[in-house]
């Protein structure tokens, strides 16, 4: 019994060190920001995607709290050639989505949120919540 949980843990290790080698290397990175009244916008802090490999970078946002009944629009931007990713729109109180850009990390890339509310939101709007790339 002892030596089948010996084996185990230690595939577990190799797998996840061996995952770990082919995936980015990304953290979790958490918001809370206040949207300006009346169309305004708010970023985030920027997120870097550290890649060694060719794979197609995906940024992946969850929502907890957006203030009010209110609800917001949000996009990632990408920090050295400004790409973007297109809205997700109308994005309430635990709501989240993961885009998948056709850009390829091969290299160190930063990517931020871009969060907006609409022209007729009379108020800031606080939100909060994280994103991470990988």
């Amino acid at each position: 019994m002892k030596k089948s949980k010996g084996v185990i843990l230690g595939l577990a290790l190799a797998l996840l060190v061996a995952g770990g080698v082919t995936q980015a290397a990304s953290k979790v990175t958490r918001f809370n920001v206040n949207v300006a009244p009346f169309n305004g916008s708010a970023y985030t802090g920027w997120d870097r995607v550290s890649g060694t490999i060719q794979y197609v970078e995906s940024i992946h946002y969850s929502l907890f709290s957006v203030g009010g009944d209110y609800t917001v629009d949000l996009r990632a931007q990408r920090a050295h050639d400004n790409a973007r990713t297109p809205w997700a729109r109308n994005q309430g109180d635990n709501s989240g989505a993961t885009w998948y850009t056709n850009y390829t990390a091969n290299h160190d890339h930063y990517w931020r949120l871009e969060i907006s509310n609409d022209l007729t939101t009379p108020v800031k709007v606080n939100v909060q919540g994280f994103f991470t790339t990988y």
